[in-house]
């Protein structure tokens, strides 16, 4: 199924990128038509900017002109000053400059005037264009049209007094044309002398002369106004028109078309675009002026930029949106078919595995119909029925088996009868019991659970029932055994622990023991010595003698106690006097209290301090809190190795604490000063105050330790005052 799969999505990834490609072509040629019509729109909105430009610099010249003509005569400072005021409006326009009309009659008139103006010599020069590139004297000639004025008055440009423009080859074409035709005429474009590349528009005037009236002659040229216009503010666009910067902006000459006069190129060229140009648009536009016969040529590289990926994005997302579409109805169409297959065989699977785990499982599971009739119940059921499938099968449930709550005191509802009326899981309360139709009983428990149908209406019951009886003798069986171990591990531990203890007190005991035996030593030689004195010394030998029992007795009382302390024996737990566990335990610390300088001091209540408990237990727990408490006085002066016990009755609690005035107990030591195993001493096992936590819980008590400030470690015991003995009064407090 995956390899045919797999088969099909190449196709469906093919045509997928066939249809993409397509796309994608179709969005690049509607972005391109679109990239078109935008610089179409925006060369046709510059061309109108440029034809506005051309129109102002016409206008200007007109204004001179209308000005001049209005005169009587020709007087510079009016047209210095008027130049002036226009300047001021239009960008594009450089200086306004006269070119004063000279003949060979009143030359020298001219110089001397020119002379008086500038305060120097005056000459009229000519441009070495062809030699050195620099300025000549002009020879005097027929008519010279000098430049006498420039508007403004540019510091640069103040060689180009006393120029003859009218013998300079650039203009003496265009200056001639304007002077017969009495229009204005634009000049070819020319470099600055200063620098930057302009052209003239050129304006004759001509005035009326008195001389020429009375002749008959007409009007007299009295020189060619020139506006000088800069190429590059001219082709300069301001933001504020709309006009956007990547265009490629360019005049030429209409005349001759291959003539450029100037270009500004976009600012994208000029910004080092990285990305490479994909087109290149170009268009002409004719500039409808007579005296400016110029044409616009608007440029503009087309780069990958300039394309709107956006559209491309979402329409190659709906044609992907639209293939995965179609990929998911047909691999659903595949999978359902399958899928089909796949739940018939499932379906068969699963009945067949519901069979083996219903015959496989120790529990009785049994069908309820909604009549509640058996439909089904696996082997277990029938085992715990005692009846066979074909009995039970298609008969109510009641004439079968019912389920009896055992010593119910009072009516409770039938958990079959109780599932079918709540439709939801009842479980089988404790000791509920089976009882067939033969007369069987058991001890079950388990659930009855409700069977529902997909539209949620009730089908039926499970009853799930487990017999009880072996498993219930198996666990109290594994319960007795385990508390049988726990019971004999501790006592292993405590014997291990009194082992220890005596190993500790050993040197103490064995002196114990040596001296009676001394003293009966020493009695019995003191017998036989007054035995050789006769009659006299009886008395004597009898009381020497009964000393000697005394101290035989007390030998053997103290080997009583060692046998009775590291005996492995079992527990007697009976009524004992917390007191006399004190005394019992003194008498076999007394030698290593006093081995260590120890003082001992015994506040011991009054009143009987009767517990259940087991006396040797007990006397571990007191001996190996009293072995701690001499431990810690180690390192203590003499003077201030005190052990005290104190015993007392609080409520219904008897309490023993024995406190030393040692250093104290850690606040670290203190959080697990009771966990198995955790010991401050350099050999020490870590079991004592485990074992004695363990054995005073066993009885129902507690103990505890804590620092008394100033004054060392106390650890108390409390255990319940056994119930046969009356505590009706509080014994007063010890001192």
């Amino acid at each position: 199924m995956l390899d045919y799969l797999h088969k099909r999505l190449h196709l469906f990834v093919l045509l997928w990128l066939a249809v993409s490609l397509m796309v994608g072509i179709q969005w690049a040629m509607s972005e391109y038509q679109r990239i078109q019509e935008d610089f179409d729109r925006t060369a046709r909105l510059a061309h109108g900017v440029i034809a506005r430009k051309l129109d102002q610099n016409e206008s200007v010249l007109a204004a001179l002109d209308a000005m001049l003509m209005s005169r009587q005569k020709f007087e510079m400072p009016i047209l210095k000053s008027f130049s002036h005021q226009l300047l001021s409006h239009y960008s594009q326009l450089y200086t306004v400059e006269f070119f004063q009309n000279v003949s060979r009659d009143n030359r020298n008139t001219f110089l001397d005037e020119m002379q008086q103006r500038f305060g120097k010599t005056f000459f009229i020069r000519d441009f070495d264009i062809a030699g050195r590139r620099s300025w000549v004297p002009a020879p005097v000639r027929e008519q010279h049209l000098v430049v006498t004025m420039i508007e403004p008055d540019i510091a640069a440009a103040s060689s180009v007094y006393g120029y003859d423009v009218l013998h300079e080859p650039r203009f003496a074409t265009e200056i001639k044309q304007a002077i017969r035709s009495g229009r204005k005429v634009a000049s070819v474009p020319f470099d600055l002398y200063e620098g930057g590349r302009v052209y003239l528009l050129m304006q004759p005037v001509f005035l009326d002369s008195p001389v020429r009236q009375a002749s008959g002659a007409g009007k007299e040229l009295i020189g060619v106004v020139a506006l000088v216009v800069y190429c590059e503010k001219l082709l300069t666009i301001s933001p504020g028109e709309g006009v956007p910067a990547d265009l490629e902006l360019s005049i030429m000459a209409t005349a001759n078309p291959g003539s450029t006069i100037y270009t500004i190129p976009g600012k994208r060229n000029n910004g080092g675009e990285w990305w490479p140009s994909v087109a290149k648009l170009d268009i002409s536009l004719p500039l409808v002026s007579q005296s400016q016969p110029f044409t616009l040529r608007v440029g503009k590289e087309v780069f990958p930029g300039d394309f709107k990926f956006g559209g491309l994005l979402l329409r190659e997302g709906l044609v992907l949106s639209l293939m995965l579409s179609l990929w998911l109805l047909y691999s659903q169409r595949l999978a359902l078919r399958r899928a089909q297959s796949q739940a018939d065989e499932a379906l068969f699977l699963q009945s067949e595995r519901a069979a083996v785990a219903l015959n496989a499982v120790h529990d009785g599971v049994i069908i309820l119909d909604t009549q509640q009739q058996i439909e089904m119940a696996n082997p277990m059921a029938l085992t715990l029925l005692g009846v066979s499938r074909e009995e039970v099968v298609g008969q109510p449930y009641q004439n079968v088996f019912r389920l009896i709550g055992e010593l119910s005191a009072e009516f409770a509802e039938n958990p079959i009868s109780e599932c079918y009326r709540q439709a939801h899981t009842v479980e089988l309360p404790e000791r509920m019991q089976l009882a067939t139709a033969r007369g069987h009983v058991r001890l079950v428990e388990g659930a009855i659970a409700p069977l529902f149908s997909r539209a949620g209406s009730l089908t039926g019951v499970v009853c799930a029932l487990r017999d009880m009886g072996p498993v219930r003798q198996r666990a109290a069986e594994a319960l007795e055994a385990s508390e049988l171990r726990v019971k004999e591990h501790l006592e292993k531990l405590s014997h291990v622990a009194r082992l220890h203890t005596m190993g500790e007190m050993a040197s103490g005991i064995a002196h114990e023991v040596n001296q009676p035996l001394t003293a009966i030593s020493n009695y019995c030689q003191a017998s036989l010595q007054l035995l050789e004195f006769g009659e006299d010394s009886r008395p004597q030998i009898e009381s020497a003698l009964r000393l000697a029992v005394a101290q035989a007795d007390r030998a053997g009382e103290i080997i009583k106690r060692l046998r009775a302390l590291v005996s492995k024996r079992a527990m007697e737990i009976r009524l004992i006097d917390l007191n006399q566990v004190v005394g019992n335990c003194m008498f076999l610390a007394e030698y290593d209290l006093k081995e260590r300088g120890i003082e001992m001091v015994q506040l011991l209540s009054v009143y009987p301090m009767t517990v259940m408990a087991d006396s040797i237990q007990m006397e571990q727990v007191v001996l190996n809190l009293l072995s701690n408490a001499m431990d810690a006085l180690r390192d203590e002066p003499v003077m201030k190795r005190h052990i005290i016990i104190h015993t007392r009755r609080e409520g219904k609690k008897a309490i023993l604490e024995v406190r030393d005035t040692g250093r104290g107990i850690s606040p670290e030591s203190l959080e697990v000063l009771f966990h198995p195993f955790f010991s401050t001493k350099q050999n020490g096992m870590g079991l004592g105050l485990s074992i004695c936590q363990t054995i005073v819980e066993q009885y129902g008590g507690l103990i505890c330790a804590e620092n008394i400030p100033a004054s060392g470690a106390c650890f108390r015991i409390e255990l319940p005052l056994s119930q046969t003995v009356a505590a009706t009064e509080q014994e007063p407090a010890a001192g």
